[in-house]
């Protein structure tokens, strides 16, 4: 039987380690997996969680209807450059986000700088464990950390069975 969290989105959350307080950013939530292990995690923090997919935000908010009831979680329908003077989140994360490796995605930086606290998390991750497909993965890591360095993160990477991440912390 199959898990309905794949691994790859629990290792990503245990990577990020939200704290109870967190205020927590995720960037393209999709169907609302991760937002839904990252809100448990928050005992009085919260987590607003965005894609620029209507679809995936009915699917994310059907999922999580008791972190939205609980006031928890909030799900909302943009894209990250146009995200509206939210913040100041304590961690950033976003999973097989593809802006970031596409292109320079300077007005999504200028948003990730002005909402990320300091000290804050920045985790992006890519891979779809090992029965993904796994190519690019050099290529991909090596421009979001130059990218990361740029906006002055200190970076760290991790892998695992097909997927990888990095954290940007400042």
């Amino acid at each position: 039987m199959r898990s309905e969290v794949p691994d790859r989105i629990g290792w990503a959350v245990d990577l990020l380690d939200p704290q109870p307080h967190h205020r927590v950013l995720e960037i393209g939530c999709g169907p609302g997996v991760a937002a839904g292990v990252i809100a448990d995690r928050l005992a009085n923090g919260h987590l607003l969680a965005i894609d620029r997919s209507p679809t995936a935000i009915d699917r994310a908010t059907r999922r999580n209807r008791r972190h939205i009831d609980s006031g928890r979680t909030e799900f909302r329908r943009t894209e990250l450059a146009h995200l509206a003077k939210s913040g100041p989140f304590d961690a950033v994360v976003a999973m097989n986000v593809n802006l970031f490796w596409t292109g320079p995605a300077e007005p999504e930086w200028r948003v990730l700088d002005a909402v990320l606290a300091r000290p804050g998390m920045l985790l992006l991750t890519y891979g779809y464990g090992s029965n993904g497909p796994s190519g690019r993965t050099a290529d991909v890591e090596s421009g979001i950390t130059a990218a990361l360095h740029r906006h002055g993160y200190a970076t760290t990477t991790a892998t695992a069975d097909g997927s990888w991440a990095i954290a940007g912390r400042r």
